[in-house]
């Protein structure tokens, strides 16, 4: 659901040379998104927990079976349908950088419909959309449906992968986390507005 809020961030990100602790993490972002996001910068005021969650994310995503762009894709409407613009800018510009064609991340909304989605990521994206819902969406018949299409770990790894959001789409839409200039830019262009917009996060 969008709505309209104040400009953020109500809390402001550390600078990276604050918490040296926490360089060895700042460079796995790097490697995994080309930058330090925001939302790091600002949870850095607790660094073991900052640290223990990326570590969390990176194991599920850097070790996918089901495939990274196809979980950028569910991380993006999951984090649509709970309503964190911020967890959709990065997730929209991550599918990007995997190679998602733009037109396919900005058709992720019509999934069901769009031919330019295989019934394989349907089952994945009915799912990631309802994981994130309050409350939860997911059904029994929403497990069938994936069984068609993936072994009992790969339903696993979604659902843990769209679960993580739990902790960033309130963490990031509650701070108002400003969205950094390139998935920013890039998810101007792409997204449709009906869908997206910057709001609070823009910079």
């Amino acid at each position: 659901m969008l709505h309209k809020r104040t400009l953020g961030p109500y809390l402001q990100p550390l600078k990276r040379e604050d918490t040296p602790e926490l360089e060895e993490t700042y460079e796995n972002l790097i490697q995994f998104l080309g930058f330090v996001p925001n939302t790091e910068l600002t949870m850095a005021r607790m660094p073991r927990s900052t640290k223990a969650l990326i570590d969390f994310v990176i194991s599920i995503y850097g070790n996918s079976e089901v495939g990274q762009p196809l979980l950028m894709l569910c991380g993006l409407l999951a984090s649509s349908s709970a309503g964190c613009m911020y967890c959709s800018t990065h997730n929209a510009n991550a599918a990007n950088d995997l190679g998602v064609p733009p037109e396919k991340v900005a058709a992720v909304w019509e999934f069901e419909t769009h031919p330019i989605f295989s019934e394989r990521e349907r089952a994945a994206l009915n799912l990631a959309l309802k994981v994130c819902q309050t409350p939860s969406g997911v059904e029994e018949a929403d497990f069938e449906r994936m069984a068609a299409h993936f072994n009992e770990a790969e339903t696993t790894e979604i659902l843990m992968a769209m679960s993580h959001f739990g902790i960033f789409n309130r963490f990031n839409d509650s701070i108002a986390v400003a969205a950094e200039p390139i998935p920013l830019a890039y998810s101007k262009k792409t997204l449709p507005a009906d869908h997206w917009q910057a709001g609070a996060h823009d910079l």
